[in-house]
């Protein structure tokens, strides 16, 4: 594969133009890496609820976890829910 193109790159060349340029396949894979990167790997998902489950007050983590309380909420409110690791962990 080519050079990765950069977001910058992808918007000025506009829809037609890339589609174009570039096959589908390629098109596919970069968009797959675009996107904000997480900033909680699994570890560090499992070392969170561990820490929680001992006591540890979501404010605390937050702050030790370098993320917002309300990202540990809503986490712990899918969890309450029933949903599976895969729903509020990062796929990477």
């Amino acid at each position: 594969m080519a050079k990765e193109l950069t977001v910058r790159e992808m918007a000025s060349m506009g829809g037609r133009a890339r589609s174009a340029k570039y096959r589908k396949e390629q098109l596919t894979a970069w968009a797959k890496l675009g996107g904000r990167k997480p900033k909680l790997t699994k570890k560090d998902w499992t070392r969170l609820f561990a820490t929680l489950e001992a006591g540890k007050t979501q404010a605390d983590c937050a702050r030790d976890f370098g993320i917002s309380t309300r990202t540990i909420g809503r986490a712990l409110a899918r969890r309450k829910a029933g949903a599976t690791r895969a729903a509020f962990l990062p796929v990477r």
